[in-house]
């Protein structure tokens, strides 16, 4: 294959954080898709999703596993609108762009904020945390809500050690796992999440359009859960249809629920998410790699807490980012763009999907191509 275009595709390789590569019987699961919702072969479907779900997140009979359709915004929504109590007030760590998009969210249904920031791309100070959970404890209830991948920075944050810290404050807990269920560890019961939402396009390798929400169950038993305020995602009315009938309440994407099934099943034949994150783990090493050969800068980031699934690259200057995302495209390979404040001077590329070794091997070929003579990129290797 030559390195400057992804010719054995026949379509751009995405090296985005989503939507990601898909595998031929994740695309084939999309194209069997004509069954009624209703139907008892639908009930089967949503069953077993729930079931591989769980395994997946490491949710327990104690857990409630709900799929809305939409994008995993649409699953953190519900879950702040119907879970956290109306006079709570909701601690938010912040290091990045979906930091801040779950204040937005919280904002618009007019539940109480207190924000922490810590600076784009910066760790958690743990201690400056457990100091403010207890400041901001009271009748109304306390919530904690933080992401786990940052994926504006390609930043891990400290969910488990985080999430002990809530729970000596009495704190409910919320984790945005929207790019990390899947590959980096993750488990719902072991690290006392309460409420965790993720989403089908990223590292569970489905299409994109499937929200998945789970939360403990006796969360439901609160006296201070606040009235709907949203009715499609009332994440009580999609947990109630689902618990009665096996069903969602509403009219479902169904390719994308089915091709959401193949993935996961697919996941845990492959060894579950522990073998996926060393997948993404030689795929990252490879291109890191391949990308000081280059001399290609990665944005710094604190030791051992770079997700496994995203690089943070900068552009070269000689080029500017639409030259150089225009000539990646046309050399056959999608990479992204990253978002304030990075941008317009880095670009950002995945690991996730069914990647094949030559795309990597290609893509450090095409980036060598748009670089002065003498780049050398890094010999293939498996993905």
């Amino acid at each position: 294959m030559t390195p400057l275009k992804a010719q054995s595709r026949g379509t751009p390789v995405l090296l985005c954080p989503g939507p990601v590569m898909l595998s031929a019987g994740v695309k084939g699961a999309l194209s069997q898709c004509e069954i009624g919702h209703r139907d008892a072969t639908f009930s089967e479907v949503l069953a077993r999703l729930r079931r591989n779900a769980a395994l997946v997140l490491g949710a327990t009979e104690a857990h409630s596993v709900v799929f809305l359709t939409g994008p995993s915004t649409s699953g953190i929504e519900s879950a702040m609108s119907s879970l956290f109590p109306a006079e709570a007030t909701v601690v938010v760590p912040v290091n990045g762009t979906f930091g801040h998009r779950l204040l937005d969210i919280l904002r618009v249904h007019g539940l109480r904020c207190a924000p922490v920031e810590f600076g784009f791309g910066q760790p958690f100070d743990l201690s400056r945390l457990e100091a403010i959970l207890a400041t901001q404890a009271g009748p109304g209830g306390l919530v904690l809500a933080m992401t786990h991948h940052e994926t504006s920075a390609g930043i891990l944050n400290p969910v488990a050690e985080a999430c002990a810290l809530a729970r000596r404050a009495g704190a409910v807990t919320f984790v945005d796992a929207t790019s990390s269920a899947g590959a980096e560890e993750l488990d719902v019961t072991r690290m006392g999440i309460d409420v965790c939402a993720t989403a089908s396009g990223k590292c569970l390798h489905a299409a994109p359009g499937v929200a998945v929400v789970c939360f403990r169950r006796e969360l439901l038993d609160s006296p201070h859960l606040p009235r709907p305020r949203s009715f499609a995602l009332d994440l009580r009315r999609h947990h109630a249809q689902i618990e009665s009938s096996r069903q969602t309440p509403f009219t479902p994407a169904v390719p994308l629920f089915l091709a959401l099934d193949r993935a996961l099943e697919e996941l845990l034949r492959g060894g579950g998410t522990t073998e996926r994150r060393r997948q993404y783990q030689r795929r990252r090493a490879y291109l890191a790699d391949g990308l000081r050969r280059l001399g290609l800068p990665l944005l710094p980031l604190p030791p051992a807490s770079e997700a496994c699934s995203i690089l943070t690259i900068g552009v070269p200057p000689s080029l500017g980012f639409d030259a150089f995302y225009r000539a990646v495209r046309e050399r056959g390979y999608l990479i992204y763009g990253a978002k304030a404040p990075l941008a317009p001077k880095y670009f950002q590329a995945a690991v996730m999907g069914e990647l094949l070794e030559e795309d990597l091997a290609g893509f450090l070929g095409a980036l060598g191509s748009l670089l002065p003579a003498g780049a050398t990129p890094a010999r293939a290797a498996s993905a």
